[in-house]
Parts: C-alpha cells; structure tokens; sequence
C-alpha cells in the first residue's frame, strides 16, 4: 500500500465521492415513496461534521487518547484477509474475522485503502443506518418528526465520534436502520420486503457482534408476532406467520435455555465481569478507576434478574458527569448529559402516550429494549459502556420524537395504513367549512 501523502489524499477524496453518490441515492430512492421527507440538508451536514471531526482529531494528534486500541487489532486482521485471495476461507466471518473486518479487508484488497479513506467509508456506513432510521420516523411520525430527528442526529456528539471508528459501531447502525425499517413496515402492513429487510439487519448485526445479534434477533421474532397478532383479522398472511413462529421458538427454546444454564453462564458470561471489573471492587475497596463498573454475578438466572437492572444504568449513565479523568471520559460526560435530557423528555411523551406506546412506536421500541438488555450483559467498563450507548441513543432519539409527534394532539399525525399526515392545517380548514355549512343553513332557513 502506498502512503504517500498525495495518495491518502487522492483515496480520501475518492472516498468521499463514493460515500457522497451513495447516500444521495439512498435519500433519493426513499423519497420517491416519501415525497415529503426532506433530509438531505441536515444528513449533508451531520457527513460534514463527522469529516471535519474525523480531520481534527487526526491533525491533533488526539487519536490516541480517544480511539481505541482495538482499532489496531482490527486493522492488523483486514490486512491479513486481504492478502489472501478470495477462495481463502478467511474471507467467511467467523470468530477470528467478524464482518466489519471483512468490510475493511474489502476496501484495502480492491482500493488500497489507507486508514484515513477507511473512517470516510465508516461514515457513510453509519450514516447510511441513519438515514434508514429517519425514514421510519417519517412512517411512523411524519416528516415533520423525521425533519427534526434527521438535525439532532446530524449534531449528536458521540454518534459525530463513534460513527468513523475502525471498530463495529458504524456497521451495527446500519444493521439498526434495517431492522427499525423493516420492522415498520411489518407493523403497518405485515410486508414480506419488511421480514427480508429485518432478517438482514439481524445477520449483519449477528456477524459483526454475536450476542447482540441474537437479542436482536429475538426482539424481531416478537415484534412479527406481535404484528400478527394484531392483524390476525385483516391480513392472510397473518396467522401462517403465526404458526411459523410458534414452531420457530418451541425448536429455539431448548437452545436458550441451555445458554442460560448455571454452567454456560460460568464459561461464557460471568469470566468477563470477572476479567475488566476493577479488582480493587472486588476487595470492596474502592476503584481505582473511576471507569470501572462494579463486579455483578451473572452466574445463574436468578443472578441475572437481580443484577441486569444495574448494568442498565450502568450502560444509561456512566461514564458520570464529574468523571473527568481526561479528554475520552469528559466526551462519555458530555453524552450523559444529553442522555439524562432525553430521558427526562422520553419519560414525558411516555406519560402522555401511555397505553399507546407500542402501537405507535413498536417498531423501535422492541430493537431498542432488546438492545439495551444485550450491552447490560455484556459491559464490565464505562468506556464501553459509552461506546455502546451510542447505539441507544440514536433508538431512544427515534422513539421519543415518534412519541413526541403523537403526543401533540394539535400537531402533525401519521396515519400508518393509509400513509396520510391529518396536521392542524386540515383540522382548522375542516372547522372552516363546518362553520360556513351552517351558517348557509341558518341563512337559507331563515
């Protein structure tokens, strides 16, 4: 591979024509059933910022600090794929490559791709899921809500981060997007394009990291029953489903309950609360450092419930906000505050919305609450635990503007079979013409 500087920037800037072309295919090709959906602004400047953000922290020199090691190790396994050839199995993902490593071997073997075109080709992947995601607000809210996601997603200080990284974030967000979008469309109108867009976003998530692959995969199989359930008696397709998922789980069900059994939880979870915990936590002396998360036992399932709700606010809320030790954990301090900001605005629109919050908002909700069990099992450092709250985020964003949009009676609706908006324009030009009909009716009976 060459590294000559006027390479790098000859790959870069190659880089951010291919990423540029294809977003604006996709934001294209969604608005041609979305006729109102109007993002291309606000996802120009979120592909903006993360370059120039992406720049910055190369040019400073602050990548160290703020990146992590892991990024090596991935980068260092790419390049042993890519000097392979392609009937070599190293190109199947598997425990020693995972897919987002096949992704980077990809660009390397057929571009020679240097690091910085890779974080371009990142961005793009991310954004790519976002736009995705955007799109089913608009399904599900209207492009009004979709409108104002697309601008907060577009400034989010960890996504604007975390979505160049040479790691699995960006690949996840895509899975993300799949899976939100295909779900909505099984929401709505029970689409076979829906169960093959969310089963694709399952295996790609499964791919790149498995055990939230599996959750996911899990939350979607409810949310297609669910689905079923609730359009039993208006969609044929309705109730094979039905009796195709019921087979599915009774067969899967011996498989999860020999994961969770005491032994497999011994060998596969409970090492790694054992390995990154801070030791001294373990002692009951304090930590010695203020990103380690406590030691929980994940052991048995009873371990599981009792300690699961504590990793739920450990992944939520940690890194804390007076947890400054340097530059990385004050970026994890400057998330939690927005994190805290939109969990008090959620927990708003779920007051208002409640009994109404699945029938509005199934589609992200299952992925999200699926997701969120999966890092809480999973996460044993707050510095992981910010990284994988970004995925939160973006769900947790998507659901409250859904919620919001309902919440509103005054404001824009959606209604998801017709695919109508009914907004306070037409409420006040209905009134109107009530108004004149009966004045016409008083003036002619009088």
């Amino acid at each position: 591979m060459s590294d000559t500087p006027l390479y790098e920037i000859e790959s870069v800037l190659l880089a951010i024509l291919l990423v540029g072309f294809g977003l604006a295919w996709a934001v294209r090709r969604l608005t041609r059933t979305r006729p109102a959906l109007s993002i291309g602004t606000p996802v120009a400047v979120g592909v903006a910022v993360r370059l120039v953000a992406v720049a910055v922290v190369s040019i400073s020199g602050l990548g160290p600090a703020l990146r992590t090691p892991d990024e090596l190790t991935f980068l260092r396994g790419a390049r042993e794929v890519a000097a392979s050839g392609f009937d070599s199995g190293l190109w199947l993902p598997s425990d020693l490559h995972r897919l987002h490593e096949l992704v980077f071997a990809l660009q390397i073997k057929l571009g020679d791709f240097p690091e910085g075109a890779l974080r371009v080709t990142q961005v793009g992947i991310a954004m790519l899921g976002i736009i995705l995601i955007l799109a089913t607000i608009y399904d599900l809210a209207g492009p009004r809500g979709a409108y104002i996601a697309a601008w907060v997603v577009a400034l989010e200080p960890a996504n604007i981060f975390f979505n160049s990284v040479l790691h699995r974030e960006p690949i996840l967000v895509l899975a993300s997007g799949l899976i939100v979008l295909g779900g909505s469309k099984i929401w709505t109108k029970l689409e076979l394009r829906g169960i093959l867009l969310l089963g694709l976003g399952c295996v790609i998530a499964l791919e790149t990291r498995p055990y939230a692959g599996w959750l996911l995969i899990t939350g979607g199989l409810l949310l297609i029953l669910h689905a079923s359930v609730r359009q039993m008696g208006t969609r044929l397709r309705a109730v094979p489903l039905i009796y195709a998922l019921a087979i599915g789980i009774a067969v899967a069900t011996p498989t999860a309950l020999a994961l969770t059994s005491p032994d497999s939880l011994k060998q596969r979870l409970q090492p790694s609360q054992d390995f990154y915990t801070d030791p001294n936590a373990r002692r009951g002396e304090a930590n010695s450092n203020n990103l380690s998360l406590e030691r929980v036992e994940f052991s048995t399932r009873s371990d599981l419930v009792k300690n699961l709700p504590l990793r739920v606010r450990d992944v939520l809320l940690r890194p804390y906000p007076w947890q400054l030790g340097n530059i990385s954990q004050a970026l994890g301090a400057t998330s939690t505050l927005l994190v805290l900001v939109a969990l008090y605005l959620l927990f708003r629109c779920v007051r208002r919305t409640r009994g109404r919050i699945l029938t509005l908002a199934a589609p992200i909700v299952y992925p999200a609450l699926f997701l969120l069990v999966a890092y809480a099992l999973s996460v044993s450092n707050a510095g992981t635990g910010f990284r994988y709250r970004t995925h939160l985020v973006l769900l947790g964003l998507a659901a409250l503007v859904v919620l919001r949009e309902h919440a509103l009676p005054s404001e824009p609706a959606i209604d998801a079979e017709a695919g109508k908006v009914t907004g306070r324009a037409e409420a006040a030009a209905g009134r109107v013409a009530q108004t004149s009909a009966v004045r016409e009716q008083v003036r002619i009976g009088g």
